[in-house]
């Protein structure tokens, strides 16, 4: 079964550009045979990239509060056209899509890894748990409800936002639902993904798909005062998140990526279930090597 980590820079708080620009690169995947789609963490509308570089913890600062503003605006609901955009083109090319968006429920938002199944319908929408560091002060935390798992021809498929891959508790809560390819979603940099990526695949045998995105402050040049007070600081930044995009098989090898720092493109690999299997023969620690007598996950919605 045929792959494709899509690595790509936002049209930065524009939604429908921003899906425009993604919905091109799904379609290529589909030419190019790929059956699994993803793409990097909370792609549309972008990443708060603003929140590292400018004061943003400042109290009741306007400028703050307008981008906020903007970024809600440009946030995704469940019942946007977008979403059920991508539900007809997996219905209609029997392919799945698991990929970053800004989520928005009422007035709070979310960074939410969405997966919609081969048949277009919404398998799940897992929310950050706990944002990190300075995403607390926009995104609000999320709920148990899509920390879980789905079925594909090759295996059970899951995934986490970013650091949540580092937190031991919930890959082993994915683990035990049976995952066999987990995908992994990052703002962008090869510092991010380099080391989990392969660590994760030698512990849990698994397939790692970590897509990326690619921000430079240059890119941000479309926006408008208005809209984005602080846009002439963040176009002086530079480079800001490189890529960093993997595909790594469940001997922990990269088979495919990193593209070159901030370049777009799509990464391909063929993912089985049999490669996995014959590397659990060793060690299957939801499996042959666990003692769930003695140690055990249990979820809680509270």
């Amino acid at each position: 079964m045929k792959v494709a980590v899509i690595q790509m820079s936002p049209v930065f708080l524009d939604k429908t550009a921003s899906w425009k620009k993604l919905k091109m690169l799904i379609l290529e995947a589909i030419e190019e045979g790929a059956s699994i789609i993803t793409w990097g963490e909370t792609i549309i509308p972008g990443y708060p990239i603003w929140m590292g570089l400018t004061d943003s913890a400042r109290w009741n600062n306007p400028d703050q509060k307008r981008a906020y503003s903007t970024y809600v605006r440009e946030a995704v609901a469940l019942d946007d056209p977008i979403v059920e955009e991508m539900s007809n083109i997996s219905s209609e090319h029997k392919v799945m899509l698991m990929g970053g968006i800004l989520e928005k429920e009422g007035s709070s938002v979310y960074a939410t890894l969405l997966t919609i199944g081969f048949e277009g319908e919404i398998l799940g929408r897992h929310r950050k748990i706990k944002p990190t560091f300075d995403e607390r002060l926009l995104w609000a935390d999320g709920d148990i409800e899509g920390l879980r798992t789905y079925e594909t021809p090759e295996g059970r498929i899951g995934g986490l936002n970013c650091w949540e891959n580092w937190i031991p508790l919930t890959r082993a809560a994915l683990h035990q639902e049976g995952e066999m390819i987990h995908v992994a979603v990052w703002p962008g940099s090869y510092s991010l993904t380099k080391d989990i990526s392969k660590f994760m695949a030698l512990e849990g045998r698994s397939w790692i798909l970590s897509a990326c995105g690619v921000y430079r402050g240059e890119d941000l040049g479309h926006l408008s005062l208005e809209d984005f007070p602080m846009r002439d600081e963040i176009l002086k930044a530079g480079g800001i998140h490189s890529g960093g995009s993997l595909i790594v098989n469940p001997n922990g090898e990269v088979i495919a990526g990193p593209l070159p720092d901030y370049e777009e493109g799509i990464l391909y690999a063929e993912v089985d279930r049999r490669t996995v299997l014959e590397e659990r023969q060793n060690f299957d620690y939801s499996g042959h090597y666990s003692r769930p007598d003695i140690l055990k996950l249990s979820k809680s919605n509270k």
